[in-house]
């Protein structure tokens, strides 16, 4: 069980009324979809790695105690959904075309899913998804798109 996030235009308004400005033919289409998908997987990735922290800025709740010893045991250098060195669930953010008009950025990683709803013995800690902060930034991408194909 991965988890993903689907990202449509029409779903974020804002972008789409900026983009409603704009005619784009499939391919630059295409090239802007892929370009936020960009973006979204390294606001995703940024989340695990850096600020630990769901779309809408909130602070994962900390592991429960006796995960905590395990994870000093077994991983000592394991933080919240980042325990192995190799980066497992952070090194399997990817996105990829949906169609002609959605994206998606998500985990193939079986636990992925566990993680972003939780279960009835662990605590959700959403790492998918965009809060405002990430929004402005979709449409500082799109802003620039829109300013190369004009130029």
């Amino acid at each position: 069980m991965g988890a993903a996030v689907e990202i449509k235009l029409q779903e974020i308004d804002k972008l789409q009324r900026k983009l409603n400005e704009f005619v784009l033919s499939g391919g630059d289409k295409e090239r802007l979809l892929n370009s936020l998908g960009m973006v979204i997987e390294e606001q995703t990735k940024e989340r695990i790695d850096i600020t630990k922290q769901d779309p809408d800025n909130k602070k994962w709740d900390p592991w429960k105690e006796s995960t905590q010893k395990y994870m000093q045991k077994y991983f000592p250098k394991a933080s919240l959904l980042y325990r192995d060195p190799s980066g497992g669930l952070l090194n399997s953010i990817e996105h990829q075309m949906k169609g002609s008009d959605a994206v998606l950025v998500g985990s193939s990683k079986e636990y992925a899913g566990y993680l972003q709803e939780g279960t009835k013995n662990m605590v959700a800690r959403k790492f998918l998804g965009f809060g405002t902060d990430n929004i402005i930034e979709l449409q500082n991408a799109v802003d620039e798109f829109m300013k190369e194909q004009v130029a």
